[in-house]
């Protein structure tokens, strides 16, 4: 793998996190190619177009908000170069939430990612969740049962 793609990606999914962080669902999709191909944990597979990505991602900032995420930690774990133009990137994302002074972690989760070069740069074209879904839907739960009297 050349040095200067792998910097590419790291500086791509650096981003992506910010915008993450922000919380701008527009913003966000910029770092996609659409239609994009979505792997689920069932193995199940969808292709979405920008206009349904959108309210997904407004969805799962909703999601953050409401479970207190403070920080958002990516970090690529492995690169798997396919051919000149696209890469498989492993990122292992770690959420974080206020506890009293410091920061706890909510949850730590797997993501796969297809990133391709296009005439705009490198975008993700394909997402491939491992274990996040079922991380968020455990978090959510947790803060229910805190929040029951």
């Amino acid at each position: 793998m050349h040095k200067a793609r792998l910097e590419d990606i790291n500086k791509l999914f650096l981003e992506y996190r910010r915008h993450f962080e922000i919380g701008d669902a527009d913003q966000i999709a910029d770092f996609y190619r659409f239609p994009l191909h979505y792997y689920r944990e069932d193995g199940s597979k969808q292709t979405v177009a920008r206009s349904e990505f959108i309210p997904q991602v407004d969805k799962l900032l909703h999601t953050y908000r409401r479970l207190q995420v403070s920080q958002i930690v990516g970090t690529v774990t492995d690169v798997i170069e396919l051919n000149g133009n696209s890469s498989l990137a492993t990122l292992n994302w770690i959420l974080l939430r206020p506890e009293g002074d410091k920061s706890a972690e909510l949850y730590s989760a797997t993501t796969r990612y297809l990133v391709s070069e296009t005439e705009g740069g490198l975008k993700i074209d394909s997402m491939i969740l491992v274990d996040e879904a079922t991380k968020i839907r455990a978090a959510v739960r947790a803060q229910r049962k805190k929040a029951a009297p």
